[in-house]
């Protein structure tokens, strides 16, 4: 496998995972219940959770947001990274952004956890 093909399977994973933050945001906001999603702290007793309505109200939008950033980056690059487009001086810049993305998406995670759900 070239580096290339290697990028375009990391870029599918990124495209994969914004679109599973974004569904894991809708089902809570449908049920009105976090589930153990794998996007929860496994410390977390979800059964004991003292404000769960609050934590959807709170990470909702932060799961839309971060999710669309993940999913749209992903595609855009994939598509990139197929037809050969890309090079690292694109790549570089996208993944930095997307590390960015990522903690301060489970900084806001954690936070909302500890203020909410513990």
């Amino acid at each position: 496998m070239s580096n290339y093909s290697m990028d375009l399977v990391f870029d599918i994973i990124e495209l994969a995972a914004g679109l599973y933050i974004i569904y894991n945001g809708i089902k809570m906001k449908q049920t009105g219940h976090v589930e153990g999603n794998g996007l929860v702290g496994k410390n977390i007793n979800l059964a004991a959770a003292p404000d769960e309505a609050g934590y959807i109200k709170a990470m909702f939008p932060v799961y839309i947001v971060c999710g669309l950033i993940f999913a749209i980056v992903g595609a855009a690059v994939a598509v990139m990274d197929y037809h050969g487009i890309a090079d690292r001086s694109v790549q570089t810049p996208v993944t930095f952004g997307l590390l960015a993305v990522c903690i301060v998406f489970a900084a806001l995670t954690k936070r909302a956890q500890d203020k909410y759900l513990k």
